[in-house]
């Protein structure tokens, strides 16, 4: 169930960036700028999600091989 809510989690993360940024920009009158600068945490938060997933299966299978 986690490898499979992968896809949404890394989306929905660029998308909220994304989203807040346009906000922002929006009230402060300073497009694009702080799109672009919230896009990035958003793929950052998305990075680390895969980052965490991977240390995740190295584990599971570092388990299993001892086994």
């Amino acid at each position: 169930m986690n490898y499979s809510s992968l896809g949404l989690e890394m989306g929905l993360s660029v998308a909220i960036g994304i989203g807040i940024g346009y906000f922002l920009d929006s009230y402060f009158k300073t497009y694009p700028y702080l799109t672009i600068i919230f896009m990035i945490f958003g793929i950052v938060a998305a990075m680390k999600t895969i980052f965490m997933l991977l240390k995740k299966i190295e584990r599971e299978n570092e388990r299993n091989k001892d086994k």
